[in-house]
């Protein structure tokens, strides 16, 4: 009878050692699908960033044009476009140094 109870006991312990293994695939995947996230979060900052850069030599050069009321209001537009942006940029890569 001794003997069958350590046949269960090393039952347990290979079904123990099975379930670690999954366990480890299944963090090593967790991990994976982390990194892949935080790459593709990593990419659009970058192009955001980019057209930030873009839209901001934009507004440097419509800054260096003749005073108007209507570049005014096209100036004004874009400065609160271009800081809503560069929020949503700092969350971003917050939410990617995160990962």
């Amino acid at each position: 009878m001794a003997y069958f109870s350590r046949l269960d006991e090393l039952a347990v312990a290979a079904n123990s050692r099975g379930l670690f293994k999954g366990m480890l695939v299944y963090c090593d995947r967790d991990n994976a699908r982390n990194l892949e996230f935080a790459n593709g979060l990593d990419n659009l900052w970058v192009e955001l960033l980019e057209r930030a850069n873009e839209r901001q030599v934009f507004i440097t050069e419509l800054e260096g044009l003749c005073p108007s009321a209507k570049r005014y209001k096209i100036l004004e537009c874009l400065n609160e476009d271009q800081k809503q942006d560069l929020i949503h940029l700092l969350e971003i890569r917050k939410a990617i140094l995160r990962k």
